[in-house]
């Protein structure tokens, strides 16, 4: 205990916060002026996201809030309309109306906006397209704003797309990782040639949206936006760990793959506490955030 004291002492003067609790850092940092995205982004990977200051962090680490408050109202102002623009072009297109889901509103908006929307309806076409349906509905699953839900599920996506070509290395590091944390459930999965058709890209490119509850979720989200995208190997691991009991029980592929397809409700926290405990373990609450990231290396509304 003293140790963790200690430590948090060293973060908070090396921030410029002293020895204020831990629940106050986070509005310290977010009263300067400007922000500073980096010692932001280094709270999210040393510490919980408070609930109420997620989605402003989120908007300001990801870039859809500047780094200078004072322009804050105007930038989101154009936000807005920006939205409100795609969101009328889509009606007078006739291919959204009020029964749309967030995720497919989301999805047609992006098209739209990146010329890349088609004249049929040939929507979750690909991987890709599935991967920003399933951001999308499960940030309107904790966000009421829709504004807000359309930018940050943009974000993310397009950050979770700068590591589509290394996904498959990240795989056979969840994969090899497994194997050294519990060779038994990592025998068993490789046996029934689970690992190749257990599908871990998609949940690298969704963030884990698709199966984690949306309250996990977001913790490691936080992560993410701090810079940590190999959180999510340790997230597969977790899962694999925390349902070793009941797939061990399993023999045919079929059964353990639709075990896998969306986790209980009540199994989410378990899930992340591990993956958050094996994240550390590996030292990724140790990462140096740097705002260079290419993550944010476009700040101005797009």
């Amino acid at each position: 205990m003293s140790d963790e004291r200690n430590f948090r002492t060293y973060y908070y003067k090396k921030f410029g916060i002293g020895g204020v609790e831990e629940k106050k850092s986070i509005e310290i940092l977010l009263n300067e002026h400007p922000l500073n995205i980096d010692k932001l982004r280094q709270f999210c990977l040393m510490f919980q996201v408070p609930a109420k200051y997620r989605i402003y962090l989120w908007k300001v680490i990801l870039g859809i809030l500047p780094c200078g408050q004072g322009s804050h109202d105007f930038v989101m102002d154009q936000r807005k309309q920006q939205y409100n623009d795609l969101l009328h072009a889509l009606k007078l297109m006739r291919r959204v109306d009020n029964s749309t889901t967030a995720g497919l509103l989301v999805l047609k908006m992006y098209k739209l906006e990146t010329g890349m929307l088609t004249f049929e309806e040939q929507e979750l076409v690909d991987p890709d397209d599935m991967a920003l349906f399933t951001i999308s509905e499960a940030l309107s699953n904790i966000e009421e704003d829709d504004i807000n839900v359309y930018w940050i599920a943009k974000k993310f996506y397009e950050y979770f797309l700068k590591w589509k070509e290394p996904i498959l290395s990240l795989t056979e590091k969840a994969v090899n990782s497994l194997k050294k944390e519990d060779p038994k459930i990592w025998q068993h999965l490789n046996q029934h040639d689970m690992f190749s058709i257990l599908p871990l890209r998609a949940w690298f490119l969704s963030g884990f949206a698709d199966i984690l509850p949306n309250t996990s979720m977001e913790r490691i989200w936080d992560k993410v936006v701090g810079g940590s995208f190999a959180v999510l190997v340790h997230v597969a691991v977790a899962i694999f760990l925390t349902f070793k009991r009941p797939l061990l029980s399993m023999n045919n592929r079929e059964s353990m793959l639709k075990y896998l397809s969306k986790l209980p409700e009540d199994s989410g926290d378990v899930v992340v506490v591990k993956a958050l405990d094996l994240w550390q373990q590996h030292g990724g609450h140790q990462m140096v955030a740097r705002s260079d990231s290419p993550l944010f290396s476009d700040r101005s509304p797009s």
